[in-house]
């Protein structure tokens, strides 16, 4: 005989199988569970959203320290390719429009700026737009840092006929007509060889008028119309006639110069580029044997520009373990507003790049070589003689 709540004796039957806690214990353990279930479903669409809801921010995070010397190709001339020092292409990674998450990494990074999409992006060009920009910024650059370096190298560079299209104005009429890289072969049926040629043929038009181009993309030739429009004035007046179009010379080279860069966009590496293709088509070693990182713009006359980001590549100089940081001098032709937050930003490099690394200034690329010759490198020519650079119409 048993009783209620007591196990059976052996022999009197099969035990009875035991499920769980009955009662007050059990509805618990099912409360806990519906909670732990509703929290993670709750944490799930938090992340989910995270990654879907975008704000008005734009991240300047630090990119890499690309070692140059094993970009660059050369084909067709003697090269010195003698055990030297290390030239560093510093880049940075942007992200625009970005989502939760990110803007939150950036408030929580001292390393990450954050700006408002409209100052980063003040032309709201469409991504596709952008990366086109980017990438003939890039193409620009490579084509200025080659025609500086042969012809300090003591090579010929020849001027060709066409202007490439390498900016287009947001709100002008360009921009709905051209393509970044375009090539401007003529105007109203005249050959266009240097920037004020396109300039006369639109002073001939009136605002509204078309203008009649001949542009040769992607290997074709188009014949193209342009209205002509009016840039926006101070306020007070209107500017100038115009289309919209930054213009650049081309070159025809005696032998053919690559420099891998992939997937980088943007005109910053221009003066690394020509320091490192230089190096290249002479001997010694420009470097001394150190590492030694570069950023800054270069226009056909070798001078050197300003350009953003240069916090963020001065944490990539210093992850990098350079010696030596060479970076674009302040122009003294800014407004002053301007060139006074140039100092500063020069200020803040030196601190994020660390005790450790030498910063220097240079505004031509002649400085740029005897700074790495007082540093240990080897010597060289003066930097070439002044070409046209890019122009506005």
């Amino acid at each position: 005989m048993t009783r209620e709540g007591t196990a059976t004796t052996a022999g009197a039957g099969p035990e009875p199988a035991f499920d769980g806690p009955s009662g007050p214990d059990r509805r618990r353990g099912t409360w806990f569970t519906r909670i732990g279930l509703g929290l993670g479903i709750l944490l799930t669409a938090v992340v989910i959203a995270g990654f879907a809801i975008r704000v008005p921010y734009t991240t300047i995070a630090p990119g890499d320290a690309l070692s140059l010397p094993p970009l660059v190709s050369v084909q067709g001339a003697h090269t010195y390719p003698t055990p030297r020092g290390d030239i560093r292409l510093l880049f940075v990674r942007e992200a625009y429009h970005v989502n939760l998450w990110q803007y939150v990494r950036a408030r929580l990074d001292s390393d990450i700026d954050l700006v408002k999409d409209g100052a980063a992006n003040p032309g709201r060009l469409t991504p596709k737009q952008l990366n086109d920009q980017a990438l003939q910024q890039m193409a620009d650059a490579k084509s200025f840092a080659t025609a500086v370096a042969l012809k300090t190298a003591g090579h010929k560079v020849s001027v060709a006929p066409g202007l490439v299209v390498s900016d287009l104005t947001p709100g002008m009429p360009a921009i709905d007509v051209l393509s970044w890289g375009d090539v401007i072969v003529s105007a109203d049926g005249h050959k266009i060889v240097a920037a004020s040629d396109l300039s006369a043929a639109i002073a001939k038009h009136k605002v509204g008028e078309q203008l009649a181009l001949v542009v040769e993309r992607a290997g074709k030739r188009l014949s193209v119309r342009v209205r002509v429009g009016v840039f926006p004035g101070d306020g007070r007046s209107n500017g100038p006639k115009g289309i919209g179009v930054e213009l650049s010379p081309r070159f025809t080279f005696p032998f053919k110069v690559n420099v891998d860069t992939t997937t980088i966009g943007g005109p910053s590496a221009g003066l690394a580029m020509t320091l490192a293709i230089f190096d290249d088509l002479t001997p010694g070693d420009l470097t001394g044997g150190q590492r030694v990182a570069v950023t800054g713009t270069i226009d056909p006359a070798g001078n050197v520009g300003e350009i953003g980001g240069i916090e963020q590549k001065a944490v990539a100089a210093r992850a990098a373990h350079v010696k030596l940081f060479i970076v674009p001098q302040c122009s003294p032709d800014d407004p002053a507003a301007a060139l006074t937050s140039c100092k500063a930003d020069l200020v803040r490099t030196a601190k994020r790049a660390g005790s450790k690394i030498k910063v220097v200034p240079v505004s031509t690329f002649a400085q740029a070589l005897k700074v790495l010759r007082d540093n240990g490198g080897a010597p060289v020519g003066q930097s070439a003689p002044t070409t046209s650079t890019t122009t506005a119409a």
